[in-house]
C-alpha cells in the first residue's frame, strides 16, 4: 500500500472511529442512556434520560473532543517547531501558569463566588506563563530552540513551585478542589465550558491548520526556513500564539491532562507522514478518540466516582513516551 492510500485508509478509520466513539460515550455511564433517546435527540422535555443526556453527557463529551483534539494539534505543531517528536504543551509552560491561576483563584475564593472563574484565572495563567517564556527568551536577542525549551523548563519550575506554597497557604477545605482540577477530568463541565473554552480551544486549532505550510518549512530549520524566504522570528511566533490559545483554553476547562498532544501526533506520523496539513488533521482525531475513550473509563471503571482523566492518561501516555524515548535513542 503507498503512502497516499495508507493515509487515507486511517483518515477513513479515524472519521468512522470518532462518531462511533462519541455516540457510545453519551449513552454509557453510571445512568444508561436509551440509544433511542440518543438517536432521536430532540427536546429533553421531562424524560430524565435525555435531561441527563443534554445537560451532562453530550456537552461533557463535546468537551472533550475539543480538548483532546487541541492538546494533540498543539502537540504536533510545537513538534515540527521544535523539530523533536517529544514535544508537547508543556514547553511552554501552559501546565504550571494554569495550574498557578487556578489555586491562586481558589485560594482567594473567587472560585466559589464568580460563575467560571477557576477556569478563567487558568486560562490567564497559562497566557500569562507563555508571555513569561517568550519574552525571557528573546532578553538576550534572537532566542535559539534550545534556549525556548530552556526557559520553558524554568518557568515551569516556578510555576510549580508557586502552585506548592499556595497549597500550604490554603484552607484544607478548598485543597480538595484545587487537587481535583490539578488531577483533571470533566466532570461538571457544562454547555458553559464548552461554549466559553471549546470556542478559544477552536481559534487556536484553526489558526494552526492554517499555518501548516508554515510549520512545515520551521520543521527544516531556522537557517533552511530563512533561506527560503521565510520570516522565521514572526512565523514562529504566530505558532507559538496559537499554540498557547488552544492549550492555554483546554487546560483551563479541563485541568491538567497530559501526555495526549505527545502520543496522539507521535503514533499517527509514521501512518499519515509528517506533513502539517496531513498530520494536525489526524491528530486532532485521535486525540479526541484518546480523551473521550479515557473518560468513559474515568467515570465507569469505580461505580463510587470518577477518577481522575489525568491520571488514566497518563497510565497510558507515560509508558508509551518511554518505548517512544528507547526507539528514538535505538535509531539514534
Amino acid at each position: 500500500m503507498n503512502e497516499t492510500a495508507r493515509r487515507r485508509l486511517v483518515m477513513g478509520v479515524l472519521l468512522v472511529a470518532l462518531p462511533l466513539v462519541v455516540a457510545i460515550a453519551c449513552v454509557v455511564g453510571s445512568v444508561a442512556i436509551p440509544w433511542r433517546t440518543f438517536l432521536e435527540l430532540g427536546h429533553p422535555g421531562h424524560d430524565p434520560a435525555a435531561i441527563i443526556l443534554w445537560t451532562v453527557r453530550i456537552p461533557r463529551v463535546l468537551l472533550g473532543v475539543l480538548v483532546g483534539g487541541g492538546l494533540a494539534v498543539v502537540g504536533a505543531a510545537l513538534q515540527s517547531v521544535f523539530r523533536n517528536p517529544m514535544a508537547d504543551a508543556g514547553l511552554l509552560g501552559v501546565g504550571s501558569g494554569a495550574a498557578l491561576g487556578a489555586v491562586l483563584a481558589i485560594k482567594l475564593g473567587w472560585a466559589t463566588n464568580v460563575f467560571l472563574a477557576l477556569p478563567m484565572a487558568a486560562f490567564i495563567g497559562a497566557m500569562t506563563a507563555t508571555l513569561v517564556v517568550y519574552a525571557l527568551a528573546h532578553a538576550s536577542g534572537a532566542p535559539t530552540l534550545h534556549g525556548l525549551l530552556l526557559t520553558g523548563l524554568a518557568v515551569g519550575a516556578i510555576g510549580g513551585a508557586g502552585t506548592s506554597i499556595l497549597l500550604v497557604a490554603t484552607d484544607e477545605f478548598r485543597v480538595k478542589a484545587v487537587l481535583f482540577w490539578l488531577a483533571g477530568g470533566l466532570e461538571g463541565r457544562s454547555w458553559a465550558h464548552l461554549r466559553g473554552g471549546g470556542l478559544l480551544i477552536v481559534v487556536g486549532v484553526v489558526m494552526l491548520l492554517l499555518l501548516s505550510r508554515v510549520l512545515d518549512v520551521l520543521s527544516l530549520g531556522s537557517l533552511e526556513a530563512a533561506a527560503l524566504g521565510l520570516p522565521v522570528h514572526a512565523a514562529r511566533l504566530a505558532v507559538l500564539g496559537a499554540a498557547s490559545l488552544a492549550a492555554g483554553a483546554a487546560t483551563a476547562v479541563s485541568g491538567v491532562i497530559p501526555f495526549v498532544g505527545l502520543v496522539a501526533p507521535h503514533a499517527l506520523r509514521p501512518l499519515v507522514g509528517p506533513r502539517g496539513r496531513h498530520l494536525m488533521p489526524a491528530a486532532f482525531l485521535g486525540g479526541a478518540i484518546l480523551v473521550v475513550v479515557a473518560d468513559v473509563a474515568a467515570r465507569t471503571l469505580s461505580a463510587h466516582l470518577d477518577l481522575p482523566l489525568g491520571s488514566l492518561t497518563a497510565l497510558v501516555g507515560a509508558p508509551y513516551f518511554l518505548l517512544a524515548l528507547r526507539g528514538n535513542e535505538g535509531r539514534s
